[in-house]
């Protein structure tokens, strides 16, 4: 893969000793990237640990009305002394997503940045939060981004940013196992941000071109979902993580975004072996091109009914290869015991 962002001009630390490694405080989720790499470094005797966001999951509901406001203060109070109190014994404290240090800040003031997407391509412009995130941006001992579309919104504001491929470890996910009665996937949610209008154009041709020999589905997530329903994909209720990545490796076929990325979702599809097909080009990802089918709404069309036709034709060993080669969490813990190394010796 490409990789645009700067890379430190340090040589690179070859290996460390778990003891000598700084311990590191994630704060905050984003496509369960921190999960995996503490999960990973835990694995390796690293004292790195997750704070997710103050009721990370809780219904927008519970926080209406005067009471709900008052409890949304007081759950906020409790995590910021739990953030305040956790970052005292870690080395680094590391922030996922450029809009939580609205919430970071006020007792992290020295900490590591990791942009995820919409953070840094869409809330940065937003004129009530520039400042914030730029000033993030500026601070941030270390800054690293998920996909390389997201250079150009960060490399302006800091030109020694990091590529941190989305980490994904290919041994937790399920094998491939296409079911039958055949059954294609659209992985991502219907949003203009996913590239919809190819998303939609691809629905249409795969509808029209697999009745009666394959069922389309997709989840009923996004603000054009009920414009899916109408070309005929069956929608499905969001699914939590196991069951969505379940969904994915059952499929004879998984059907990409066509923002020209690949994100968590793609990749997962790709990490369990199954074949994904993309309704847009990848050149940000010349370096090392991904084995996937098509490049436009007609050719993944074309090749879902090939896929359909004749599953033995997959490669699955290939997919799941390139995925360990170009997003193994193993290689993102290593960039980040790196880098936090530097940054302790650098204070």
């Amino acid at each position: 893969m490409t990789e645009r962002g700067t890379q430190p001009a340090e040589a690179a630390v070859v290996s460390a000793a778990p003891s000598a490694v700084p311990s590191a405080l994630h704060v905050n989720d984003a496509a369960h990237t921190a999960e995996r790499l503490v999960r990973e470094a835990r694995r390796r005797g690293y004292r790195w640990d997750l704070l997710p966001r103050a009721a990370a999951d809780a219904s927008p509901d519970l926080w209406q009305g005067t009471s709900g406001r008052a409890r949304r203060a007081l759950v906020g109070g409790a995590w910021l002394a739990r953030l305040a109190w956790q970052a005292r014994r870690h080395d680094v404290v590391h922030v996922h997503s450029a809009t939580t240090l609205h919430h970071t800040r006020p007792v992290a003031d020295r900490f590591v940045l990791h942009c995820h997407g919409s953070d840094v391509r869409m809330a940065q412009y937003d004129p009530a939060r520039t400042g914030e995130i730029r000033a993030g941006l500026r601070d941030a001992q270390a800054v690293f981004f998920s996909t390389p579309d997201l250079a150009e919104h960060v490399l302006p504001h800091r030109a020694d940013a990091q590529l941190l491929p989305v980490p994904i470890d290919v041994a937790e996910l399920p094998a491939w196992e296409p079911s039958v009665p055949a059954q294609v996937v659209f992985a991502s949610r219907w949003e203009a941000v996913k590239g919809l209008d190819a998303q939609l154009a691809t629905a249409n041709a795969l509808v029209a071109a697999l009745a009666g020999r394959a069922e389309v589905v997709g989840l009923d997530w996004g603000p054009a979902a009920s414009e899916a329903a109408a070309l005929g994909v069956r929608l499905l209720p969001k699914l939590d993580h196991p069951a969505y990545l379940r969904l994915l490796a059952g499929a004879t076929a998984v059907v990409g975004q066509a923002a020209g990325i690949l994100s968590a979702s793609e990749l997962e599809a790709m990490g369990t072996g199954a074949p994904l097909a993309v309704p847009a080009p990848l050149p940000l990802y010349a370096g090392s091109p991904p084995p996937v089918y098509g490049s436009s709404p007609e050719s993944v069309a074309d090749a879902v009914v090939a896929l359909v036709t004749d599953t033995l034709a997959h490669d699955a060993g290939a997919a799941r290869a390139w995925v360990r080669a170009e997003h193994g969490v193993d290689r993102g813990v290593d960039l980040l015991r790196d880098t936090y190394l530097r940054v302790l010796a650098s204070r």
